[in-house]
């Protein structure tokens, strides 16, 4: 995506002259950006960066030969990433200091104090070059240029907690806790950065939502309602089209047993999540050219906040403060990760280590050229093999000393 900035100067004050009649307002910040010449690289071919909370760091990992690096960045609190050309951004556990690493020079090059804590993030996915920061507390989403550390807030959206940005970078969403009236989420346009609302019977608690990527002007998406497990009534997934924000289309609602998570595969959507009044998750595949939905699969329980589909048609399903349970035969625990075999339907919860600080799956990538798949669990990195969906075993174990959050790969 091309950014709009001539000057901060100059963008501050076009927002400003808006701002009363648009909601879209500049805000001070401070940033820094760092020299990258003269670097010393880690030279491997396939890097995953690991977060660390509790070192507050982001090491690099051989993902070819599951090593860790000497290479490691100071990220205070680092917490969730997300990664597009070439550029990664860490978002920090209560903290407002963001952190933007160069890939390709392997340093931090932007830092940036935002006006408060946020408590998701997004990037623009084909250039890398515009991300997004939703915080909460003050009901603002921070835009920021990942180069250079130029930014200001889009306001007026209360508790904005969650985005999603169209695979074309022409659409943003954001989603709020206790959302206005219990049926709103918005639309941003990313060339103006104007928050339209979009509200209708339709919506029950507006969680998140995955683009229909056979709209490529990103106008159209899966809205996930949470529902009960929101505080709402029905828990569904409904088709928006909202080219025209001001008259939404609203497919008919397809009703699930829970809504939080979902990725679009082919003409498969798969959604999950945790009915109020069950003690476990569910799964359940929406062909989104029928419209017609499955019977649900168990899953382990919890707050559903990431889904991966890997190789060998298997899905990873991570949940966080799920109801972890110890098997007295062999000492270790069924934790919040979730593996479900697409074609057969199986689902498989590993045991893992009993020795955690919790059992929460965080993070989760599969890595291109292999079958296998890192995922944060319990603060620990664990590799699993989607061939025969067991935990590897490695001659020397990759040793995370603190609490690992998320794992992203950099290099294809």
């Amino acid at each position: 995506m091309a950014f709009l900035y001539k000057s901060l100067k100059t963008h501050v004050l076009q927002a400003c002259v808006a701002a009363a009649a648009l909601t879209l307002a500049a805000c001070n910040y401070n940033s820094s950006s760092n020299s990258t010449t003269n670097v010393q690289t880690s030279g491997i071919k396939k890097r995953v960066l690991i977060s660390n909370q509790q070192a507050g760091t982001v090491t690099i990992i051989d993902a070819q030969k599951d090593q860790v690096s000497t290479k490691i960045f100071s990220v205070a609190g680092a917490s969730s990433m997300v990664t597009a050309s070439g550029q990664t951004v860490v978002m920090p556990t209560n903290s407002t200091n963001i952190q933007v690493i160069d890939n390709a020079t392997e340093q931090n090059t932007v830092s940036l104090a935002l006006r408060d804590q946020p408590f998701d993030i997004a990037i623009s996915a084909t250039d890398g070059q515009t991300a997004y920061a939703a915080m909460r507390n003050i009901g603002e989403i921070a835009v920021f240029n990942t180069t250079n550390g130029n930014l200001f807030s889009i306001t007026g959206i209360q508790t904005v907690s969650r985005l999603v940005e169209g695979p074309n970078e022409k659409t943003l969403l954001a989603f709020s806790d206790n959302p206005v009236g219990g049926n709103t989420f918005y639309v941003i346009n990313t060339a103006t950065n104007i928050p339209t609302p979009i509200s209708g019977p339709q919506l029950d608690q507006p969680f998140t939502a995955v683009f229909d990527t056979t709209d490529t002007g990103d106008n159209t998406a899966f809205i996930l309602n949470c529902g009960p497990e929101c505080g709402g009534t029905t828990a569904s997934v409904v088709r928006v089209n909202f080219s025209n924000p001001a008259a939404p289309v609203f497919g008919t609602p397809i009703p699930v047993a829970a809504a939080t998570v979902g990725v679009l595969s082919g003409s498969n959507l798969f959604v999950a999540g945790s009915p109020s009044a069950g003690a476990n998750g569910t799964v359940q595949t929406i062909n989104t050219g029928t419209g017609t939905v499955s019977a649900t699969t168990t899953i382990t329980n919890g707050r559903h906040l990431k889904m991966v589909v890997a190789g060998n048609n298997r899905l990873y399903i991570g949940a966080s403060g799920c109801t972890a349970t110890q098997d007295t035969a062999t000492g270790l625990t069924k934790a919040c990760l979730s593996i479900f075999n697409t074609s057969s339907g199986a689902v498989v919860i590993p045991e893992v280590s009993s020795l955690r600080q919790n059992f929460d799956a965080t993070g989760i990538q599969p890595i291109s050229g292999r079958t296998v798949v890192y995922v944060c669990l319990g603060g620990a990195l664990d590799i699993f093999d989607t061939t025969s969906d067991r935990e590897i075993q490695l001659d020397f174990p990759i040793n995370i000393v603190g609490k690992a959050i998320d794992v992203v790969l950099i290099d294809p």
